[in-house]
């Protein structure tokens, strides 16, 4: 329980520092400066965001990653509702290309990250005809369309950081 609180505190404080620097046009910073970090691939270690979403129309998700580890990265973000576990998710396993499931329709993305170095990825979605973008350390490696057009993403759901739901 001890573990729980000081991850959901520690997601806090990020949250809080995500903030601030959006607000701010202060230095960047190296990906080791954030505090979370997912060092071994388990069924136990991971955190969770207990801040309720509304109803949403588009999203960008960013995040560093850094991985030389195989099978894949894993699953670095998702975000599940009641009934819809997979309402949004970025996975990848073994060999297969890195992939964004919003409502259980799948895109495989353009993104390489299993070198061993950091990466900033960053992955936007609407629904207006289901248009998404991947980005990759400042680059625009993919875009589609058709991914769940015209679906709303569900209000109240949970996100968990380093596993699937």
């Amino acid at each position: 329980m001890a573990h729980r609180q000081h991850t959901e505190n520690t997601l806090n404080s990020l949250l809080e520092r995500i903030t601030e620097l959006e607000r701010s046009n202060s230095a960047f910073k190296s990906p080791e400066d954030f505090k979370v970090a997912l060092p071994l691939r388990t069924n136990y270690l991971y955190g969770r965001i207990k801040k309720s979403l509304p109803e949403m129309y588009a999203f960008t998700v960013c995040m560093w990653l850094k991985s030389s580890a195989s099978p894949g990265i894993g699953t670095p973000f998702s975000y599940g509702v009641p009934g819809q576990a997979n309402e949004i998710v970025l996975i990848e396993w073994g060999n297969n290309p890195i992939e964004l499931l919003v409502n259980d329709k799948v895109a495989q993305l353009p993104l390489s990250v299993g070198d061993g170095r950091w990466h900033h990825i960053c992955i936007t979605w609407t629904t207006r005809d289901g248009f998404w973008e991947a980005y990759q350390d400042g680059e625009r490696l993919g875009t589609g369309e058709n991914l769940a057009p015209w679906h709303p993403i569900k209000p109240g759901g949970v996100i968990i950081l380093g596993q699937e739901q």
